[in-house]
């Protein structure tokens, strides 16, 4: 890409000079400036890739004053200057320039120093980028942690794309099942002014489909407008983006299993946005989102399922305790060992409740040799049955239908039902 450079020299025919031999090398002389204010007026509205600034000038503001100026809109400048004595120096100094060329100066002098400036200043951006952006990353994955409402979550995630990420704006949207597959915001932040309530935005099919956002939804990968004043994608939305300051865009798709729900989209101020690393960071962010809402949708079940088991064992308890049937719970491991056992077995046990009692002394009314039978079927795990077993209660003999039943993997369940005397 050519490069841009503002000359600032208030002698028309060094400045002349200059800007014929800058234009025989390849560079774009976006424009000359003749004094202080002119340079910070020129570089505000053009804002070029780097500036040659002459430190003395016709006027009030100097080229180091000018530099201070100029320096919150993050332009290299290269001061020049006929002058090298120490004062002149230790005031370039103070603003921190890309470089310093004593007048007069060779062409390659000049070249080089305009290329290492330019090569610098593009390695700080580059750095500067990552570090905001692995920042913004982690101030994000904080909020997905700490944030439950998944609405303030999405609103916090936009706001930090913007004031942590340096972004323009940035929003959220859904897909919508009607009839335009229209795509519906859900978060927003940043300078919009109303952008998404004038635009119209599809994941279906026709023009309005093929911006960044819908693509990213249709596609289920990452879709970059690196320059909205030119791409012929982006006209349906281009007047309401430009006035606003987004120069390129990108639309990454949010996921729930094997869906692509909806997208996160991101506007950047400079043209040729999104670099390969800033895409793979913001296609993380992405992807922690979609498993953020995935996860809460999982959980959400998981919640249900676990309070639809909670309702069947209170009702299962309940039965457990009313039924007169009797039902005694041995677990099995070094001898078998009562553990549970409800009403109906506690009355006709005699034993209020359960302690690890042997089941030779729980089932002692039981004959011995059917005693002997319903342990060793206890022991193997067997589901055994007897039809009509005699128990003795003191003096009272009663006669008992009888059925062991492996439950767990440690668990034998005993069953007695109480079986009406028989008849002659």
């Amino acid at each position: 890409m050519t490069a841009r450079i503002l000359l600032v020299e208030d002698e028309a025919i060094t400045a002349m000079d200059l800007q014929r031999k800058l234009e025989f090398q390849g560079y774009d002389v976006i424009g000359i400036a003749h004094s202080g204010e002119a340079a910070v007026e020129l570089a505000e509205k053009h804002r070029p890739d780097l500036i040659l600034m002459d430190i003395i000038l016709r006027g009030p503001m100097s080229g180091v004053e000018a530099a201070e100026r100029i320096k919150d809109l993050d332009i290299p400048v290269v001061f020049l200057s006929a002058h090298s004595e120490e004062s002149t120096m230790e005031s370039a100094r103070e603003v921190e320039p890309y470089g310093y060329l004593i007048k007069p100066f060779d062409e390659k002098e000049l070249f080089f120093t305009i290329e290492l400036a330019i090569q610098r200043h593009r390695s700080e951006r580059k750095i500067r980028k990552l570090n905001r952006s692995l920042r913004m990353l982690s101030d994000c994955n904080q909020a997905i942690v700490r944030i439950k409402d998944t609405e303030e979550l999405l609103r916090e995630i936009c706001r930090i794309m913007v004031d942590v990420g340096g972004y323009r704006m940035a929003w959220i949207g859904f897909k919508e099942n009607d009839e335009f597959r229209s795509v519906r915001p859900v978060a927003e932040y940043g300078f919009h002014e109303g952008y998404l309530d004038s635009i119209r935005v599809s994941w279906g099919e026709g023009r309005y489909s093929e911006g960044p956002t819908g693509r990213s939804i249709k596609e289920g990968k990452p879709v970059i407008i690196r320059d909205t004043e030119n791409d012929p994608s982006f006209a349906p939305w281009r007047d309401e983006a430009i006035g606003r300051g987004y120069m390129s865009v990108m639309g990454l798709p949010i996921r729930f299993r094997d869906d692509n729900i909806g997208a996160l989209t991101v506007y950047s101020s400079e043209k040729d946005s999104f670099d390969p690393d800033e895409v793979e960071l913001l296609g993380e962010l992405a992807g922690d989102i979609s498993f953020r809402l995935e996860s809460e949708i999982v959980l959400g079940e998981m919640e249900k399922r676990i309070t639809e088991l909670e309702r069947r064992e209170e009702l299962f308890r309940k039965i457990f305790e009313s039924t007169p049937l009797a039902i005694l719970n041995f677990r099995v491991g070094d001898g078998i060992q009562l553990a549970e056992l409800n009403r109906a077995a506690s009355i006709l046990t005699g034993l209020e409740t359960a302690g690890g009692e042997s089941i030779e002394d729980v089932l002692s009314g039981l004959h011995e040799d059917d005693l002997k039978e319903v342990i060793r079927a206890a022991e193997r795990g067997d589901d055994s049955r007897w039809e009509r077993i005699q128990y003795r209660n003191g003096d009272s003999v009663r006669f008992l239908e009888l059925r062991t039943i492996k439950t767990s993997e440690d668990t034998v369940t005993v069953f007695l039902i109480d079986l009406p005397p028989a008849k002659n």
